[in-house]
């Protein structure tokens, strides 16, 4: 009798598209991409397996659970259909669905293995997991792009490993086959750039180095605004010594004789508050209370990754000082006047060089001891503060030349244009962005405004394949620079929102709500953010709550708020926040006329139209053709912005309600 021989496994391919090889090597076609996005998930999720109600939700949100368990159990069939053999390839057990033993070989678990000799074997093959894979699931989308990162940094690792001992046993070619797609995976990856020169020059091609140099150079600053990185100018340095090679046209280091170097790195170029003691009016004695009033609100406006703080002298009303630039330096001063138990305090903010009135406010407290009244006041100020000063500086700075402006005075002007919300005035801030971080790398507000212009253009639609992944790419360059600021910190949610990676975006989130102190306009948009995650009710605590503290917020916040409010029904709400300074772009637009379609105004038709030419002329302007006048001709572009498809359902609705046919 003869043995009977273990059957051949699978050979499954996920990274760099989806494709699976039976016995000899026999092409298995699945019939639908949910097959095929069932199977990896089953395969990746190991030993373990997938809970079968997850993997349902996952791919099939729209219907009932039954519908959804029913799609599963079909698919389930195609795929064991297509696999049929010796062997049952997926194992179910209760509730639980997983590969069974042995009957599978798969390009991810030689990631784990680290078996460099089957990776050379596929290496022309390799890249994003599923890529080519569309399925609009935002569950499914959230598991993909989470597992996609994880398996893109091991096979990054991986990569960089096999570049590193082709390049030490001598074979350049095949150590610059890998370096190569490593490149492709990461465009932007300083390390496999210098991977790469080291190669070249141990191939006798100094030359070539010299122009992985200069090319690496120009994408940086044409996609980034930035130069390379100290390690990569002083490895050229080096490589040029002893290769002698000639000099590049793009300078290694900056000279300090280039006008645009002035400001890079120059730490001290920012707003200047100088706090001086308030006064106490009406009173006998020499209370400390006014002197501890201006401590707490220089502490509480110190936490702020914008401003410089200082105290002042009472006796001195002098200018405050900045050694960098007269015009970004103010000034704090106030009263404290008390009467039977009711205490009036006085804040006023003025230019430093010129004492120009900036900013006015009274605050009336009555039956609070003096550390709820230092708490109390000093919170609102912090709140109110920040804001006003920023759009004084931004003011002053569109009235001049921007070759005149330093990286603060820009990244401020960036974040004014930013603030309109638009699709003509991102490019504009995206331009005066780039000057910004290209005269300091380091300017993490910079990085994370031009970030946004970005995330801003893909919530209108108007991104291009690249958009997202600047997006992203800047957010982080933004929170190495500082760590430490919350509003950095939660506009990386907004840059993973932007990429559809959900759950990284929630955490983000949820970890910068953890932190933000005063940070008011933090606090609003991280409301915003639960919103297109899709918890309305969490996201209107948090908007609200950011706009307690300050009586007159800016358009930005009307325009989060009127978009909250709708997807809690208070449109009534919705259409005061939006039908005035808020209605920034088409998106505000199309709240409105839904809001007003809701209530059965006939407003609706109105703000209709309005929307409906806004729309028109956001494409316009990025010379896209012009959709037709439909709801999913104007409107789809919105959809990837929300995690949850009922809540593009909810403006598509509003939308129609108000008279714009659906096709």
């Amino acid at each position: 009798m003869t043995a009977r021989s273990t059957p051949e496994p699978f050979q499954v391919r996920l990274l760099g598209g989806f494709s699976i090889l039976g016995p000899g090597r026999s092409a298995v076609e699945l019939p639908t991409q949910k097959a095929k996005a069932l199977f990896a998930m089953i395969a990746l999720a190991g030993g373990n397996g997938i809970d079968r109600a997850t993997a349902a939700s996952w791919l099939w949100s729209r219907g009932s659970d039954v519908q959804a368990r029913t799609n599963l159990r079909q698919t389930l069939a195609s795929i064991r259909k297509a696999l049929s053999g010796e062997v049952e390839c997926i194992e179910s057990s209760g509730t639980t669905l997983r590969i069974a033993a042995d009957t599978i070989e798969a390009d991810f678990e030689v990631l784990q293995q680290g078996s460099f000799d089957l990776l050379w074997a596929g290496l022309d093959c390799l890249g994003p997991l599923l890529e080519g894979i569309r399925i609009d699931e935002p569950d499914f989308q959230d598991w993909l792009e989470n597992t996609r990162a994880s398996l893109q940094n091991q096979l990054s690792a991986a990569l960089f490993m096999m570049v590193e001992t082709k390049q030490a046993e001598g074979d350049y070619e095949q150590a610059l086959r890998a370096n190569i797609k490593l490149l492709t995976l990461d465009e932007f990856d300083e390390g496999a750039h210098r991977q790469a020169m080291r190669i070249y020059t141990s191939m006798g091609a100094p030359a070539k180095a010299l122009r992985h140099y200069d090319t690496l150079t120009r994408s940086l600053d044409k996609e980034l605004g930035i130069a390379p990185s100290a390690t990569t100018q002083e490895l050229m340095v080096s490589l040029r010594r002893t290769a002698s090679l000639p000099r590049s046209g793009h300078a290694e280091t900056v000279s300090k004789s280039d006008p645009d170097a002035r400001h890079v790195g120059n730490v001290q170029q920012m707003t200047t508050v100088v706090v001086l003691p308030f006064a106490i009016r009406g009173a006998a004695g020499d209370s400390t209370l006014g002197a501890e009033m201006a401590e707490e609100i220089a502490m509480e406006l110190g936490r702020f990754a914008t401003l410089k703080v200082s105290m002042g002298e009472a006796q001195s009303r002098a200018p405050a000082s900045n050694s960098t630039d007269q015009r970004l330096n103010y000034m704090l001063e106030g009263g404290i006047r008390q009467s039977a138990g009711h205490v009036r305090v006085t804040v006023q903010l003025l230019d430093g060089s010129t004492r120009n009135l900036v900013w006015a406010e009274r605050y009336e407290r009555a039956g609070i001891d003096e550390m709820e009244l230092l708490d109390d006041i000093s919170a609102c100020v912090a709140a109110a503060i920040p804001g006003r000063v920023q759009a004084e500086v931004a003011e002053r700075s569109a009235r001049q030349s921007p070759d005149t402006l330093g990286p603060h005075e820009l990244m401020l002007r960036g974040k004014q244009l930013r603030d309109d919300l638009s699709a003509f005035a991102m490019l504009e801030a995206r331009d005066v962005l780039k000057k910004a971080v290209r005269l300091d790398p380091k300017n993490a507000r910079a990085q994370m405004y031009l970030s946004d212009t970005y995330v801003i253009d893909g919530w209108l639609g108007l991104n291009d394949e690249a958009g997202a992944r600047l997006a992203l790419t800047h957010a982080r360059l933004a929170v190495a620079a500082d760590p430490k600021d919350v509003f950095v910190q939660d506009h990386l949610g907004f840059a993973f929102l932007s990429n559809a990676m959900w759950q990284a975006g929630q955490a983000q989130i949820d970890s910068t709500l953890s932190k933000i102190g005063n940070e008011i306009e933090s606090n609003a948009w991280c409301g915003y953010a639960l919103s297109l995650l899709g918890d309305h009710r969490r996201a209107e605590i948090e908007v609200l709550r950011s706009t307690a503290r300050d009586p007159l917020p800016p358009a930005t916040f009307g325009w989060i708020r009127g978009q909250v409010f709708s997807f809690n029904g208070r449109y009534g709400d919705a259409v005061e926040e939006l039908m005035g300074a808020a209605s920034l772009n088409s998106l505000s637009k199309a709240f409105l006329a839904g809001a007003y379609a809701q209530m059965g105004r006939k407003d609706a038709s109105f703000a209709l139209e309005d929307y409906v030419e806004t729309r028109r002329s956001e494409f316009a302007c990025r010379q896209m053709e012009v959709p037709a006048a439909t709801v999913t001709g104007l409107a789809s572009g919105y959809r990837s912005m929300w995690k949850r498809r009922q809540d593009w359902d909810h403006i598509a609705i509003g939308l129609k309600k108000a008279g714009l046919p659906t096709e």
